[in-house]
């Protein structure tokens, strides 16, 4: 590239920015850093394109997830909202020079307004633009049904059949068996990926739905940049009650705080899960920010190496400045480690995310004769865990932050959008019965008039019309630390721990807003039941009660009542 095309360039991307650049020197030296690899590169048109599909869409809102965050021409451009100065975030996350693959930019759009945004392109660059595919591949399960199937079992087949079981040729199984694994099973649509052309496509390679049958391996193979279209039904639930972006909501508010520190973010999308409710609790958030750090904190990779509990209890910044919260926090450990830039710390980073072992001895060599060098390489190795970069936290933390702040200040509003676009995995009677309690919910005429009976309701429908919560329901005290529980199931999940050891963790309704977590050290099969009534050891942890099951038992809700 000549001088000439560079200049060229240079403005080419500056006449796009909609925010101008601080005139300081972190800013300017920051700005001509990306600009240099931007150009080593040749992503400027990359980049313009994008800017390009937001012009297009200026009447929907987004947001940006991912690494792009990191980068201050993207924030320069508008592709982003954040600012990586203010966030201390280093590029090299995003754009590295000494990567193979090519970085791409995922934006968020309201859920149900993704297709229009793709059809907005598709219009925009007929024939030049395409959706890439996803191949499902066979694995081994799957391969054993196809064979079963292909050998002439017909119906539906057992969980854990075997061939001996439907009568097949064993040995003939497994070679088709053999063969099947990691070949294609069927091809599908890719959740957003996009690919913008400089030239028309054949029509031989684009279906009438604009979809390429490249899948982003052979996309990345062919160094073709693309884009994500992706859909977030937390961004559509925000839209829904106030078009306010979410980087517009107040670092601090009062009754927002609160509402985090009970734990009350039922119906936040992306942060009503078990887990983030008591990180909330234990962490007592006094801000945006905390909330954005607490985003990450979650995270597997931010809790290698110590248990969870105590990771909580010593949340604060001043206490985890070693440990690594987010992917880019390794990157400036393993820079001030080894005494290098963090382009290259980032290489180190991906070894041990992709246990590149050879990578790995060429990192601990450089080491050299570390006092907590095992400990060190251990935490890293977490990397292979699934970490967030912290542009993503800042997002995500930020959308986080919103709706709480919605929920907080406008419970009605929220319950109302959250019915319509909240997805969790909770129950859906939790929602209902949540959203009762502040008038976004009636059961519909016609159903709450047949039989006024809550139990009756339940059964029929999977929630009830009253204020109340369902009859005898709650924990009782035994004796000493021990107490008999019923309650209705809101969430719940089994979990393979080390050595094959099974753990159910269950969340029950046991009144209005009130819930109780239940640990039980079994498998158990909970999901075409109602309720749960046993015995078990209350605890307290990291600001939450919770019970150990001791003794337990499943039941429908009129066998329950009967009972």
């Amino acid at each position: 590239m000549t001088d000439t095309q560079a200049l060229e360039d240079i403005n080419r991307l500056y006449r796009r920015f909609v925010r101008q650049c601080p005139n300081t020197s972190n800013y300017t030296q920051r700005l001509a850093d990306e600009i240099e690899i931007i150009l080593q590169l040749r992503f400027v048109d990359y980049f313009l394109q994008i800017r390009d599909i937001l012009d297009l869409t200026k009447d929907i809102p987004h947001m940006t997830r991912g690494s792009a965050g990191s980068s201050l021409v993207c924030y320069l451009l508008g592709i982003t909202d954040i600012d990586p100065i203010e966030w201390n975030i280093p590029v090299a996350r995003f754009l590295n020079p000494l990567r193979d693959d090519l970085p791409d930019v995922d934006i968020d759009f309201p859920h149900h307004q993704q297709l229009e945004v793709m059809n907005r392109i598709f219009a925009k660059w007929p024939g030049k633009t395409a959706r890439i595919s996803n191949f499902v591949m066979f694995k081994e399960k799957s391969a054993r049904r196809e064979v079963a199937k292909r050998l002439g079992a017909v119906g539906r087949l057992p969980r854990n059949f075997t061939y001996k079981s439907l009568g097949l040729d064993e040995k003939e199984a497994k070679r088709l068996e053999r063969k099947l694994i990691g070949k294609k099973k069927c091809i599908s649509k890719h959740c957003g990926g996009i690919l913008v052309f400089q030239r028309p496509l054949p029509k031989s390679l684009i279906s009438q739905e604009n979809q390429i049958l490249l899948d982003k391996y052979e996309v990345e193979d062919l160094e073709h940049l693309k884009v994500d279209i992706l859909a977030s039904r937390g961004l559509s639930q925000l839209m829904e009650i106030d078009p306010t972006p979410a980087k517009d909501y107040p670092e601090r508010d009062e009754k927002t705080e609160a509402l985090l520190q009970r734990g009350d973010v039922l119906g936040v999308t992306q942060a009503e899960s078990p887990a983030m409710r008591r990180l909330f609790r234990a962490i007592k958030p006094k801000g945006r920010a905390d909330c954005v750090f607490g985003t990450a904190l979650i995270r597997p990779v931010a809790v290698a190496g110590r248990k969870k509990a105590s990771f909580f209890h010593d949340w604060s910044r001043e206490r985890i400045t070693e440990a690594i919260v987010c992917e880019d926090d390794a990157i400036e450990k393993i820079a001030k480690l080894i005494d290098c830039d963090y382009f290259e710390a980032d290489q180190y980073r991906r070894a041990f995310a992709k246990r590149n072992e050879e990578k790995v001895l060429e990192f601990m060599h450089r080491m050299g004769r570390h006092n907590n060098k095992d400990a060190v390489v251990q935490e890293l190795y977490s990397l292979s865990g699934f970490g967030l970069c912290r542009a993503h936290a800042v997002n995500l933390g930020r959308l986080i932050w919103a709706l709480a702040y919605q929920k907080a200040h406008n419970p009605y509003k929220f319950w109302k959008a959250a019915l319509k676009h909240c997805q969790g995995s909770y129950r859906r009677w939790v929602y209902r019965c949540e959203a009762k309690q502040v008038g976004a919910y009636t059961l519909p005429k016609g159903k709450s008039d047949v039989i006024d009976d809550p139990v009756w309701q339940f059964k029929q429908y999977g929630w009830w019309s009253h204020k109340e919560f369902l009859p005898h329901m709650g924990i009782k005290e035994l004796y000493l630390d021990r107490v008999q529980f019923s309650g209705i199931i809101a969430n719940g999940r089994v979990f393979r721990g080390d050595k094959g050891r099974y753990t159910t963790f269950l969340t029950l309704g046991i009144d209005n807003g009130q819930y109780i977590d239940v640990t039980i050290p079994k498998p158990v099969a909970y999901s075409d039941y109602d309720v749960v009534h046993g015995i078990g050891r209350l605890k307290h942890a990291n600001g939450t009660d919770y019970l150990e099951g001791l003794e337990w038992k499943n039941y429908k809700i009129d066998s329950y009542y009967r009972h």
